[in-house]
């Protein structure tokens, strides 16, 4: 009961169903009116024989006037109305539906004693019909409908059962009978309602929140969580737009790398690293301004789409500007830490690209760059483009021709500075193509890591050094060079001690070398690789020492048996004394860990002795020999051996 009363009260408070309610409303009252006017003249037409003319004319057709004002009224209304506004109508329409419903019952009743049995059936019929389709059309707005009810039933009722017709009494009972349940009906009807429009507004809500998480996937699916920026995706989107838009000019884009950042998350943490590539956005979206766009590739690769208006020159100058962005010192919670950055940039011709190719170019020149291991800018060039074209043929040649036929190894001797001898070999790879001639393994190795042909080449020069092997002296051992995929690959060294296992090589002849980018790019990986063959005998030498980005404490806990001395300090050795400063740390370095250092690149007798005197114990290079076919090379550690006994017996 206290329900059904509460629900008879307009929900001032909550505005979402006085217009939903005003809605349905507005619906349905025109046929209300309608129904009340066909009745009305229904009845009126058959009393104007019998009642005078004021009551069955005058009245009714004055009383239909208003409900066509009214009617004209509800259809006009327009469908956007405010909840304030439907409170107030509907608190209107509330007194309307009792004014019109006692006016057209009394009307009814005053005409009762004007006609025969007929007419006064109609009558009952009217009061009955009419009553029940007012409450069937103001269901939406219970207080109407449940005045309505009761102002309709208890006229019949009072009307009839005092008539002394027994048709008309059984009526009135059954009207008195009728009221509770249509009572009932209106409560549950508008229960229901409320019920509709609550689900209603739960699913606007879930829709509305469905958007809303579209637009955050959306925006997540194009933007970098960390930095802001457009994301990867997102920056390829742009340059296909752009592209599409405008194909005969085609965007200018950079791709920036920053050099350093990864020993600031080893050393300082991931969360320092967070803060420096923050800052590197904030930076860089404030040179580039609105007019270009900034996009985080991944990791600490950033990609620039420059303003379309401006000259080469304009944006090799916004290059070396975000360039020296990035040299600025960077604040952590630990200090302030220090990178550097390089910049590929590729300014194309009119011509037809696809987004792709503008990336390829700029990451190339970037690539160009970074091998001088100098940070600044550099353009695609004429010269770029050969040499891409080369390294797709090369690809192409890696995955459709037979090379492994082609392959080979040439042995460069590594001597003992103090004795001169030679105590083995470093196998390097050569490729004689039927196609293109000699090919630089600088050209093909990368191409095969590329390609994921290197496992395959891998094992092909390996069966050929263990061939050497079995031929060269047993006192001399065997370096061979093992790529970033090798190293990071359980399948390939896996492979590699079953070869070595066949053929009956003692292991410790044995030497893998690896470069220090190759434990960058899987140090855990790196690290149960190598001591899976340490176990098993062969020696590892950590190769272009010096260049990279290693640790101490990844040589300790590596356990390398030699450091390579990178050629780029052996070679100026003589000439510049930071690079002797650094020959000589790396020296004592090894002499301090028990563990053997060889200099790469050797090319003079100064050098030589130089590094000899540093306490450096092992060389190679073009000052004892360049890289020889097997029997010369044997031939050369020969040579040096007699050389050797030579000089013992005159000092003896």
């Amino acid at each position: 009961m206290r329900n059904f009363l509460a629900s008879l009260r307009l929900q001032k408070d909550n505005p979402t169903f006085l217009t939903a309610q005003f809605q349905a409303l507005s619906s349905q009252i025109p046929i209300l009116y309608v129904l009340l006017i066909i009745n009305a003249l229904a009845v009126a037409i058959t009393h104007l024989q019998s009642a005078p003319l004021w009551l069955s004319c005058y009245i009714p057709v004055g009383l239909s006037i208003v409900c066509i004002f009214r009617l004209c009224w509800w259809e006009t209304r327009g469908k956007d109305i405010t909840a304030e506004r439907a409170y107030r109508l509907m608190k209107v329409t509330i007194a309307g539906a009792c004014i019109l419903c006692v006016a057209f019952g009394g009307w009814a009743i005053a005409l009762y004693r004007y006609g025969d049995a007929y007419q006064q059936g109609q009558i009952a019929y009217f009061l009955v019909v009419t009553g029940i389709s007012c409450i069937f059309c103001l269901m939406h707005l219970p207080l109407a409908a449940v005045l309505t009810t009761v102002i309709t039933f208890s006229a019949m009722v009072a009307t009839f059962m005092f008539s002394g017709n027994p048709v008309f009494v059984a009526t009135a009972v059954s009207g008195l009978f009728l009221i509770l349940p249509f009572l009932r009906v209106i409560d549950s009807y508008f229960q229901n309602f409320v019920g509709l429009v609550r689900l209603t507004e739960e699913l606007k809500q879930k829709r509305a929140e469905a958007e809303d998480l579209n637009l955050v996937n959306s925006r997540n699916a194009l933007h970098d969580q960390l930095t802001g920026l457009a994301n990867r995706r997102s920056f390829f989107l742009s340059l296909e737009q752009r592209l599409q838009k405008h194909p005969s000019r085609p965007p200018i884009i950079g791709i920036l790398d920053l050099d350093g950042f990864k020993p600031v998350n080893d050393v300082f943490g991931h969360a320092a690293g967070d803060l420096v590539l923050k800052e590197t956005a904030r930076r860089f979206t404030a040179l580039v301004g609105e007019e270009g766009i900034v996009s985080r590739l991944g990791g600490d690769e950033f990609g620039i789409i420059f303003p379309c208006s401006m000259t080469r020159q304009a944006i090799a100058d916004l290059g070396q500007a975000l360039c020296a962005a990035v040299r600025d010192p960077y604040e952590i919670p630990d200090g302030s830490v220090r990178v550097f950055g390089s910049c590929g940039i590729v300014y194309p011709d009119a011509g037809e690209y696809t987004a792709e190719d503008l990336y390829e170019k700029a990451d190339f020149a970037l690539y160009q760059v970074k091998s001088k291991r100098s940070s600044g800018v550099e353009f695609f060039s004429a010269e770029h483009e050969k040499i891409l074209t080369q390294r797709h043929l090369i690809e192409l040649e890696l995955q459709a021709g037979d090379f492994a036929r082609e392959l080979k190894l040439d042995y460069q001797p590594i001597v003992e500075l103090k004795s001169g001898r030679v105590v083995g070999y470093e196998a390097l790879a050569r490729w004689d193509s039927a196609r293109f001639g000699r090919i630089s393994p600088e050209a093909f190795i990368p191409a095969a890591e590329r390609t994921a042909v290197i496992g395959r080449m891998t094992r092909i020069l390996f069966a050929k050094a263990l061939e050497a092997l079995a031929i060269i002296p047993r006192h001399l051992k065997l370096s061979f060079n093992l790529s970033a995929r090798d190293i990071c690959d359980h399948e390939t060294s896996m492979a590699l001690l079953a070869m070595i296992t066949r053929s009956g090589i003692d292991p410790r002849r044995i030497e893998f070398e690896i470069t220090e980018t190759a434990l960058l790019s899987d140090f855990d990986t790196a690290d149960e690789v190598i001591s899976m063959l340490r176990a098993a005998g062969i020696s590892i030498a950590l190769d272009d020492f010096g260049t990279g980005y290693s640790s101490l404490s990844h040589i300790h806990r590596l356990g390398f048996d030699k450091l390579k001395i990178d050629k780029a300090f052996v070679m100026n050795f003589d000439r510049d004394a930071r690079c002797m400063n650094i020959t000589r740390s790396v020296a004592n370095l090894c002499q301090n860990l028990g563990i053997a250092s060889v200099a790469e690149g050797v090319e003079s007798e100064t050098i030589a002795e130089g590094l000899k005197a540093m306490g450096v114990r092992l060389a190679q290079g073009y000052h004892f020999s360049r890289p020889l076919p097997l029997e010369l090379a044997i031939d050369y550690a020969a040579r040096c051996d007699a050389a050797a006994a030579a000089r013992n017996s005159l000092s003896a």
